[in-house]
C-alpha cells in the first residue's frame, strides 16, 4: 500500500519484493495460528478457541469431522478386503473387532483390528499351531496391506508374541519388517505402515 514519508513530504510505494515478503509473513503467522488452535483442541481447550477463534475452531473441526468420516470409509474398504483373503472364509466376532478365518474343515487363524485416531490398528494374527508354517498369516497381511495401500489408510501395529508356542518378538518384528512395518516416532512403542504408492511397489518389483 502506498504511504506519506512525513519527513520528506513524498508518496513512497511498497516494493514487489517487500509486498511478498508480507504476505509470507502472513502466511507463517495464520498456519502457526491454525497450528496452535488444533493443538489446543485436542487438549480439551475447545472453549477457549470458540471464544478466541470461534470461525477458524468450527472449520478445523469441521475438517476433523471429514476426515474421520473419510477413515471410516477406508476402514470399511479394508475390512471388506480382509473378507476375501483366497482360500479362507471369514467371519467378524460380536464386537466387530475380530476377523476368523477358516478353511472347510476347521478355524485356521483370527486376526484382531480397529480404527483409531484414523489410522487401522493392527493387534494381531493368531494361527493354529496346526497351520502354522504354511504361509497363512502372509497371506492374510498381504491382503491387508494391499487393501491398506489402496485406501491409503496407515497401519499401527501392537502385537506381542502368543506365549511359548508362536514366534519371538525380533522374529515377529522382522515378519512384519517385511510387509513394510518400520518402527517410527508416530507410534512410540509399537510399529507403524506407511501406505504405498504403485511408484513404490513398481520400484520394489
Amino acid at each position: 500500500m502506498p504511504y506519506t514519508d512525513i519527513a520528506r513530504g513524498s508518496r513512497t510505494f511498497t516494493t514487489p519484493r517487500k509486498q511478498s515478503e508480507e504476505r509470507a509473513e502472513i502466511t507463517r503467522l495464520e498456519n502457526e495460528l491454525r497450528a496452535f488452535v488444533a493443538i489446543a483442541l485436542q487438549h480439551g481447550m475447545r472453549d477457549y478457541c470458540e471464544i478466541r477463534h470461534p470461525e477458524l475452531t468450527r472449520e478445523l473441526e469441521e475438517g476433523l469431522e471429514r476426515a474421520g468420516r473419510r477413515a471410516e470409509v477406508k476402514y470399511a474398504y479394508v475390512m471388506e478386503r480382509l473378507a476375501q483373503v483366497p482360500g479362507l472364509m471369514a467371519s467378524t466376532g460380536e464386537t466387530g473387532e475380530r476377523t476368523y478365518y477358516r478353511n472347510s474343515e476347521e478355524n485356521v487363524a483370527y486376526i484382531e483390528h480397529s480404527l483409531w485416531s484414523k489410522r487401522f490398528i493392527l493387534s494381531g494374527i493368531w494361527v493354529a499351531p496346526t497351520h502354522r508354517g504354511k504361509g497363512v498369516a502372509h497371506c492374510i497381511l498381504r491382503q491387508l496391506v494391499e487393501a491398506a495401500d489402496e485406501a491409503e489408510l496407515g497401519i499401527e501395529l501392537h502385537h506381542e508374541p502368543f506365549g511359548e508356542e508362536g514366534l519371538d518378538k525380533p522374529a515377529l518384528e522382522a515378519f512384519y519388517n517385511r510387509h513394510g512395518f518400520q518402527h517410527h516416532e508416530l507410534t512410540p512403542g509399537a510399529m507403524f505402515r506407511i501406505p504405498r504408492s504403485p511408484l513404490d511397489h513398481h520400484g520394489r518389483s
